[in-house]
């Protein structure tokens, strides 16, 4: 609806005349004909008058169509996400860009530039992507009451104080959410019965297991003392656990997501063995890493038959870079650590299958 026609519906819906009107606004009864019979608009300075007049949005009172925009911007944040999931954060970046350039402040945009300004710190480690995320998440903190949109921001300023030397009000914010055992997936796993119940204890179970993984790689830490908390040895051997966990629940190898997680979890038992000298281990490992890097790109959204996942899929899942998984291993390969095998038949196999699969992931 046009703004002279918004008017003028207001108006008679508070029965109103253009009189009337005038004075409230301290103008002349013809300047509200004229906005009415679509001849002017008012000054800039009387919109917000008007709202409160009409106890309207601006969007509201200029005739925007609400539901059209909100479409509009959801399709900039998916057309986003499909190139920022598969590794593509500049042309994410720039999409989103543009995007607030149509629609400034809009905190879905905000929301999304955040976590991709966070992928590119992951990347290059750049203080001005630390920075962007940094300014982006305190605006969803300031302006959003939408609870996913904080807990997201909370998340990602947790990282970026931490990057930016900023540790206790890191603390403090982490500080202030929940302990897992009252996460959403915890609460809705136990409140659900019958399928539903089913299959959100599937997704807890998803979840921690992703965690659970995930940390088995990253125990490795440098203590106050300056000594690492583990030996090479010993974070050999965490990773062994790491790959005989995601055994024990993919017993029938349907990994999906998890054969990018074994992929590189063997290549770095490969590196560690080839550092030992231990040439037939290390090319055991690369040759697994290579299977499920080839995996991955092949079949990850296979349905699951494994007993706790039976019947799921390969859901959503991310990357930080836009190659995949047989090209990320190839290039690995070529570190001088595996100068020792790097002339072995084996070797060479490898990444003869691997140069099959070579590429960049590809949006959907």
């Amino acid at each position: 609806m046009s703004f002279g026609k918004t008017i003028k519906k207001l108006r008679r819906e508070r029965e109103m005349t253009q009189e009337q009107l005038a004075e409230k606004l301290s103008i002349s009864p013809q300047a509200v004909s004229r906005w009415e019979t679509e001849m002017a608009m008012p000054d800039i300075s009387l919109i917000a008058p008007l709202c409160n007049l009409f106890d309207v949005t601006s969007d509201e009172l200029l005739g925007i169509d609400l539901t059209k925009k909100q479409e509009a911007i959801n399709a900039i944040c998916e057309e986003a996400n499909k190139y920022s999931d598969r590794g593509y954060l500049e042309e994410a970046r720039k999409i989103l860009e543009d995007g607030l350039t149509q629609y400034p402040e809009n905190l879905d945009i905000v929301y999304n530039l955040m976590y991709v300004a966070w992928g590119q710190c992951n990347i290059s480690n750049n203080k001005k992507y630390i920075d962007d995320a940094i300014t982006w998440g305190e605006k969803i903190l300031e302006k959003s009451r939408n609870d996913s949109q904080r807990q997201g921001a909370i998340q990602i300023l947790c990282y970026c104080y931490r990057e930016a030397g900023r540790l206790e009000e890191a603390v403090k914010m982490a500080e202030s959410m929940p302990y897992i055992s009252i996460s959403q997936e915890c609460l809705l796993s136990n409140i659900y019965s019958g399928s539903r119940g089913y299959e959100a204890k599937q997704s807890e179970a998803y979840n921690l297991l992703q965690f659970l993984s995930s940390r088995l790689c990253w125990m490795q830490t440098q203590l106050d003392s300056g000594e690492w908390a583990y030996t090479a040895e010993e974070c050999a051997i965490l990773r062994d656990k790491q790959i005989a966990l995601l055994h024990l629940f993919f017993e029938n190898g349907d990994f999906g997501f998890y054969h990018t997680h074994l992929c590189d979890t063997h290549r770095e038992q490969s590196i560690y063995y080839a550092k030992q000298g231990e040439e037939a281990k290390a090319l055991k490992h690369l040759s697994l890493a290579a299977e499920h890097a080839i995996k991955f790109i092949t079949s990850y959204d296979e349905e699951k038959t494994s007993l706790v996942f039976r019947g799921t899929d390969g859901g959503s899942w991310c990357t930080n870079t836009s190659e995949n998984d047989a090209s990320r291993l190839l290039r690995k390969m070529q570190a001088n650590v595996f100068d020792g095998i790097r002339e072995n038949e084996e070797f060479i196999k490898i990444k003869e299958k691997l140069s099959e699969y070579v590429g960049d992931w590809k949006i959907k």
